[in-house]
């Protein structure tokens, strides 16, 4: 089963062209990205296009909206990367058109999850043509004791080193320093609030814990 997945703007040129290139057949899905708030309804008549010319294939074949937050840029990120993680199959996406604003959060969201990506795609304005790119694996693993505190944080936030030592049974001299090296790779927010440090998870944090 092959599962496609592309930001839409009001061409179905780019959809015509994967499946042309990779082909579609009975129980294969499209899921189709567009901004969670739109009134243009060039939206509404490329996705009936799209779905009458696939019904012409199989009509079993189906097409799914996905509306994604889109003024919310760390949210539109973080609800794209567990689209794409909760789908099955093999995986073709399509980093090209739409609007800007879940576009970019999209091509975030593919670079973060590119091991669950089989194919990506970039379909080019200038010849017309789509063409397959291969995207780095660009995300830090996490050895298990940093994931376990991370995640501890993640659920307990705001927190603090002594609730995050008394709930893994860890010292706080060493969550102190886990803590530190999470901070040096901007997982997390440490704010001072008088005496007290307390910890919380940041966008990067989010995205480290979703991606393992």
């Amino acid at each position: 089963m092959k599962t496609y997945i592309s930001t839409i703007g009001f061409d179905i040129s780019q959809i015509i062209s994967l499946i042309v290139k990779y082909g579609i057949e009975k129980g294969d899905r499209f899921v189709l990205i567009r901004p969670e708030e739109e009134n243009d309804l060039r939206a509404e008549n490329t996705l009936n296009e799209i779905q009458k010319f696939t019904n012409q294939i199989h009509h079993e074949i189906k097409i799914e909206v996905f509306h994604a937050p889109h003024k919310d840029f760390e949210g539109c990120v973080i609800k794209l990367m567990n689209l794409i993680s909760s789908q099955e199959g093999e995986i073709i996406a399509n980093i090209s058109g739409g609007p800007r604003e879940v576009l970019v959060p999209f091509v975030v969201a593919c670079l973060v999850n590119s091991y669950k990506i089989k194919r990506t795609v970039s379909f080019s304005d200038i010849d017309r043509m789509a063409r397959e790119i291969s995207l780095p694996r660009i995300t830090s693993l996490l050895d298990e004791k940093t994931k376990r505190i991370l995640s501890d944080i993640s659920e307990h936030q705001p927190t603090t080193i002594t609730e995050i030592a008394e709930r893994t049974n860890l010292s706080e001299s060493t969550i102190s320093r886990f803590i530190t090296r999470l901070a040096d790779m901007n997982a997390v927010l440490i704010a001072q609030k008088g005496k007290i440090k307390e910890i919380t998870v940041s966008f990067t944090g989010n995205v480290l814990l979703r991606s393992i």
